[in-house]
């Protein structure tokens, strides 16, 4: 749950230094398949990702593609839809979104605001006009991700900066500056 709460927040480099005893609570639990175990390495591997290294984040994918644990859409598919993001595999981010929608209650967050951020860097107005509007409640996690993917596919600056306000707000630093960076 911790590697969640980071997630959310993206202090990447907590969750970077939260890799091992991660790694080491998945092969304690090998035993019993669970989704989690492959999303928690994934995290990792984004984390490893954000870092610029490279070898890392893929090292730590495969060992959560080895798990063989599939078929969990956003539960799962939100760390690797975040890794092809960052990587620019928009061909992988667009198979991926078609086939996951739903993610557990637990990590609905992380999942709304990735397919979020990929509808817009896939540049998908109807898809992003279609989901963001209802998340467009005042003072919730999933406003100012709402609000930059529709001003990224509208072209709308007043909206982006919307967003970063609101992202600022919640001290949501990192989000903020990403935001920023794609002005």
């Amino acid at each position: 749950m911790q590697l969640v709460f980071e997630e959310l927040q993206a202090h990447w480099d907590v969750v970077r230094g939260l890799a091992a005893q991660t790694e080491q609570a998945v092969a304690d639990n090998v035993a019993t398949p669970c989704q989690f175990n492959v999303r928690s390495l994934l995290v990792c591997a984004v984390a490893s990702a954000y870092s610029g290294n490279e070898a890392e984040a893929r090292r730590l994918e495969a060992e959560a593609d080895a798990l063989g644990v599939e078929g969990y859409g956003l539960t799962t598919d939100a760390p690797r839809i975040r890794l092809a993001l960052i990587r620019g595999e928009l061909e992988r981010v667009e198979r991926l979104l078609v086939e996951c929608r739903d993610a557990m209650w637990f990590v609905e967050l992380a999942g709304r605001s990735t397919r979020l951020d990929a509808l817009a860097a896939l540049r998908d107005r109807k898809g992003v006009e279609e989901e963001a509007p209802p998340l467009l409640l005042p003072n919730t996690f999933l406003e100012p991700f709402a609000l930059r993917a529709l001003g990224l596919v509208r072209e709308d600056p007043e909206l982006i900066e919307t967003a970063i306000a609101r992202f600022a707000a919640m001290g949501l630093d990192r989000h903020a500056e990403e935001t920023r960076a794609l002005v």
